[in-house]
């Protein structure tokens, strides 16, 4: 009976985990050193706009990467056509250097938080696209970056809201 419970219980814990994903899509990088030409595009098609969402920046890394932190150039063209252009820093490791994220070996998995709460005024397709805007070009030790995007299970009605929390205010 217990394993049952345990077996249930795990399940419904990994299915949750998914169910909330809106979009995800992870680019590769090819010989690990990402170039600031080399722009990586996601397009995202939204219809709920009456949900929050939290939106995520994935980088897969060696330790070979030099740095503890990551600037990028993000720039969003919304469904009406009008545009944002934004730079901002992720942190990929503490003053200490010691990695955030999940590794293995060598290799160093990071999902960092862009905007939580976010939302979306229009339904249609929202394109991102992302450089790299570090002083080193190409940059080492960079395996794939990606964007994530989900639903929080929250409707934008029940939560208080101003004016920062409009998606990709970043």
């Amino acid at each position: 009976m217990r394993r049952v419970v345990f077996f249930i219980t795990t399940l419904f814990i990994l299915s949750s985990c998914t169910k909330n994903n809106v979009y995800e899509n992870n680019r590769l990088i090819h010989s690990t050193n990402w170039k600031a030409s080399d722009t990586l595009s996601y397009n995202v098609n939204i219809s709920d706009t009456s949900s929050l969402y939290n939106l995520f920046i994935t980088i897969r890394h060696t330790e070979d990467y030099p740095y503890r932190n990551i600037w990028l150039l993000i720039y969003t063209k919304f469904p009406d056509g009008k545009t944002l252009n934004k730079r901002t820093e992720l942190t990929l490791a503490d003053e200490d250097g010691k990695w955030h994220g999940q590794g293995v070996n060598n290799i160093w998995d990071d999902r960092i938080l862009l905007q939580n709460d976010a939302y979306f005024n229009k339904a249609g397709q929202y394109s991102f696209a992302l450089e790299q805007d570090m002083r080193q070009n190409p940059l080492p030790g960079i395996m794939a970056v990606g964007l994530r995007i989900e639903n929080t299970g929250v409707k934008k009605s029940a939560m208080p809201l101003s004016k920062d929390t409009t998606a990709t205010s970043y």
